[in-house]
């Protein structure tokens, strides 16, 4: 039976709108295959027509578009945006004879305004402005004026639209304010009418990077260097955008030339220590850092990266890797007290009001915290007693951007704003309780805590560590993780312990449990999936001592970039324990199902020092493997230790180095308790129970309504244990 016409036009209606939701969360190549099902549902649907029109000047086939736009405007001739972006494309073709009778018939139909009358100046005045205007809207920029310099980069747009120049000086402008998703529309016009124009093509890189579109960014940097191969700038964002890619042999080649050219290019020598610690060079990471933060100590990207480097650095005390991020702490607050003094509250102190609870992330996005939180506001969603505000700090979004703000009424994008706006914002939206989810990592925002907007704030998830700030107020976590009364001296927070510090999703397809691969292959296999910035040759030499003790043990690496010199430096150390590498696998990063199902081909996987594993563990644990661990004395080295903990797996947890061999030799003898355990992991584990993400939402609900009653009623912050119980039963 075929579809009436009204079914027809619901399921185009419906295609329509996914194709437009993608195509605004950047998802290209959805969108465009959404819109050609419209099409296929309605031949004649100019929205469709229009849509992947779109597609094709935003990826730089302006002669692709212009198909599309023919065709949509022969479906809706009294559309202006389609006139409009027909002439365009068509002008950015260079097609100007075409464009002039476009232009001439839009007028015969009623088209008129502002952007018309340019087409026609600019197709009369042969596209060329003069050289001193150019000369005075760059001077305006090199000065810092960048109202000013907005202004002339609009206005030469709009007398000159097919002119490359304007548009490239109104992404400089925009990516100044921050405004990357205009800036990179901007930008993407100034390449279709400058191809050849070096600086445009590594301005265009460093925003593709920016917004995570690495290997288009990657090609643009490339174009640009062989244009002009004595552009550092260039050179490091093509770095940069290598070792995002796990190219790192490559990233370092580029960020070193860079160097040549500009030794003083702090940036740089930045790239380059990041280079290091991904490859686990971790010594060579840390000297790095120090040598960009000798020249610029208030460098904060360079701290906060230094702090993460140090985490995974053997031998640094509890002790002095507090001091490190107390620092950190103190120069955010310098810079805020630099600002000038906040204002007071408006909060009013009512205990039993409705609180207004923000959380500001960079990650609200296809990242391991947005897993962690997205449960947490579903199930914080709709509760009387809390009204709920997210600061999002990305640039761009996905689709997880679009899961989470659905989730949550009050969303801002913040990106584009500075600190000083962003507290405001905070302020005039009257958060009560301010929530961190990334600590000193990329696109935090901790400078605007550090000005303290809201009257409590919280730190949680984002980070194994303190933020060193004084003015965060409580770091939520829960009692196997940071041990009451044990590590309270390396928090300048209170600790609010929650009933679990997180829920673990797994992945809907997930492989099936088999039994452990040693009952058949007659050995044991042990593996591990954590990133190469984890190892050392201190943790290599503790697993030499455990594959010694079991000569026919094999070892499994997985997750690792191929080749390069990290990759033969974790060989060198195998070596160096005197490990035959026949008895050791290694696999290159590849997709979750497949990650997911090399767990059947290990027993037990091996964790890092002193930086555990965070979700590798909980994968490891919902396929069944258990992880030997080594008990840390910080937050960081204690994340597999909460897991297993909580899993009822306490004998998979080491006391010191020759505890760890001890307890991986048990293990390997006693296969029948393995084959108990593996079977009964995913069933028995409480991290993803069904009341786990509501024993966490009501724990986390309890714990901001004890801490603001101690606020309303004029008590400090004290550490304290918040009740899984709902409050209200």
């Amino acid at each position: 039976m075929s579809a009436s016409t009204d079914e027809i036009q619901k399921l185009a209606n419906e295609a329509l709108q996914a194709a437009l939701h993608e195509a605004e969360a950047g998802q290209s190549a959805q969108a465009e295959a959404l819109y050609h099902a419209v099409l296929r549902l309605q031949p004649g649907r100019a929205e469709a027509h229009f849509g992947l029109g779109v597609l094709e000047r935003r990826a730089g086939n302006a002669g692709a578009a212009i198909p599309h736009f023919a065709s949509a405007l022969q479906a809706a001739p009294g559309e202006a945006e389609i006139w409009l972006a027909y002439i365009e494309a068509l002008m950015e073709a260079r097609q100007f004879s075409t464009a002039r009778e476009l232009v001439a018939l839009g007028r015969q139909h009623g088209l008129e305004g502002l952007e018309v009358d340019a087409f026609e100046r600019q197709l009369d005045a042969g596209g060329e402005p003069d050289p001193g205007d150019i000369e005075a809207a760059a001077a305006l920029y090199a000065q810092g004026r960048m109202e000013a310099a907005g202004d002339a980069a609009r206005a030469l747009t709009e007398r000159f639209p097919q002119h490359g120049f304007g548009w490239k000086l109104l992404a400089a402008v925009l990516y100044k304010k921050r405004d990357l998703t205009r800036a990179m529309e901007a930008m993407r016009r100034a390449v279709n009418y400058a191809p050849d124009d070096a600086e445009t093509l590594c301005n265009f890189g460093l925003l593709l990077k920016r917004s995570g579109q690495f290997e288009e960014a990657k090609s643009v940097l490339e174009q640009s260097i062989a244009l002009r191969a004595d552009n550092a700038y260039a050179h490091n964002y093509l770095a940069g955008a290598l070792s995002d890619l796990g190219l790192l042999d490559e990233a370092r080649t580029s960020a070193r030339t860079a160097l040549d050219l500009a030794p003083d290019y702090l940036d740089a020598l930045q790239s380059l220590a990041v280079i290091y610690e991904r490859e686990g060079k971790t010594e060579d990471a840390v000297a790095t850092y120090r040598c960009v933060l000798d020249r610029k100590a208030d460098h904060l990207d360079a701290f906060s990266n230094l702090l993460f480097c140090l985490s995974h650095t053997i031998g640094i005390t509890p002790a002095e890797l507090f001091r490190e991020h107390r620092r950190y702490g103190q120069l955010l607050e310098a810079r805020a007290a630099a600002l000038g003094t906040p204002p007071a509250w408006d909060n009013t102190r009512e205990p039993g009001r409705c609180l207004r609870v923000g959380f500001v992330s960079g990650d609200f996005r296809h990242h391991a915290v947005a897993s962690f939180i997205a449960p947490i506001f579903r199930s914080l969603a709709g509760r009387p007693g809390l009204s709920l505000h997210a600061y999002h700090n990305f640039p761009a979004h996905d689709n997880v951007t679009a899961e989470l703000r659905a989730l949550v009424p009050q969303w801002r994008d913040i990106a584009e704003f500075d600190d000083v706006a962003v507290e405001r914002l905070i302020r005039a939206d009257g958060i009560d309780i301010l929530i961190d989810l990334s600590g000193p990592t990329a696109y935090n925002r901790l400078l605007v805590f550090a000005r303290k907007p809201a009257p409590l704030q919280a730190t949680w998830i984002g980070y194994p560590g303190t933020t060193g700030l004084a003015t965060m107020d409580y770091l939520l976590t829960d009692r196997r993780l940071v041990p009451p009364g044990r590590f309270d001296d390396q928090f300048t927070e209170k600790l609010a312990y929650l009933p679990l510090s997180a829920a673990f999703t797994p992945a809907p397809d997930a492989p099936g449990l088999v039994a452990p691969p040693a009952l058949k292959n007659g050995y044991l296999t042990f593996g591990s999936f954590n990133r190469l910035s984890k190892f050392s040759p201190h943790v290599v030499s503790v697993w030499g001592k455990l594959l010694r003790a079991l000569p026919d043990a094999r070892l499994v690496l997985a997750g690792l970039p191929e080749g390069g010199s990290g990759y033969a430096l974790l060989r060198g150390w195998l070596q160096d324990e005197g490990i035959d590498l026949e008895r050791v696998r290694f696999h290159p990063r590849m997709g979750m199902l497949d990650y997911l199902a090399l767990h059947n081909e290990i027993d037990i996987c091996l964790d890092t020092f002193p930086y555990s594993g965070g979700t590798t563990t909980f994968h490891a644990l919902y396929m069944g493997v258990p992880t030997l661990t080594l008990a840390g004395n910080t937050m960081a080295g204690r994340q597999t230790v909460c897991v297993l903990e909580h899993s009822g797996l306490a004998q998979f947890v080491a006391d010191d180095e020759d505890d760890f061999v001890r307890k991986g030799i048990a293990a390997s003898r006693d296969l029948a308790a393995l084959a108990t355990l593996r079977a009964g992991l995913r069933a028995g584990s409480p991290l993803w129970a069904e009341d786990a993400v509501q024993r966490i939402a009501d724990g986390l609900d309890n714990a901001l309504r004890h801490m603001w009653e101690r606020w309303c009623a004029g008590l400090p912050p004290e550490s304290f244990v918040a009740p899984s119980a709902p409050r209200h039963a």
